[in-house]
């Protein structure tokens, strides 16, 4: 009697474990966009282990808010123009490619995004549609949404991942890969 008791225990253990889902691990990387009178995008490296961030590429194309980048007055953005402008982060940041206004791609380059820290900066981000909520110079977090973002991170061994994400409506993408076994 016993002896089948424990046996249940064990097998009820067993299924229970084999359903829990497996945590996310290995490389991770959280962009999130904040809308505002100076909109501000926060790049996270939230990788596990040694996983430097080597670059970030952000597009625009698919947003809900077919949103461009205005960094240039009297171009095709809606007012405020605000070309790339970095203001947080000890990243390494080594290059960003130059961002033509309307253009919806911006590179980053990175040296010594370790696990951990975060960069910001702004640039002035406008939508499209001539409907829009809080007018077109305004975007809020949701018009963000179907942008998607791609990193490559670099192991202590020299080898790469390429890791990619979408922007949900809440202004926020997060890229992982790799699956705790």
């Amino acid at each position: 009697m016993i002896r089948h008791f424990f046996i249940s225990m064990i097998l009820a253990a067993a299924v229970f474990v084999s359903t829990v889902p497996a945590a996310a691990c290995g490389e991770r990387v959280e962009v999130r966009f904040f809308g505002s009178d100076g909109d501000i995008f926060e790049i996270t490296n939230k990788s596990r282990g040694p996983m430097k961030l080597a670059s970030l590429t952000i597009r625009l194309a698919g947003s809900r808010g077919r949103l461009i980048f205005d960094t240039e007055f009297g171009g095709p953005g809606a007012s405020m123009a605000q070309p790339f402008e970095p203001f947080a982060g000890e990243v390494g940041l080594e290059a960003a490619t130059p961002v033509g206004d309307g253009g919806e791609v911006m590179r980053l380059k990175f040296s010594g995004f370790e696990p951990g820290r975060r960069f910001e900066f702004m640039i002035d981000v406008d939508d499209r549609v001539e409907s829009a909520e809080f007018g077109r110079a305004v975007v809020s977090g949701d018009e963000i949404e179907g942008a998607g973002a791609e990193a490559v991170l670099m192991r202590a061994d020299g080898g790469t991942s390429r890791i990619r994400g979408r922007f949900g409506s809440d202004g926020r993408a997060l890229l992982r890969g790799g699956v705790c076994a």
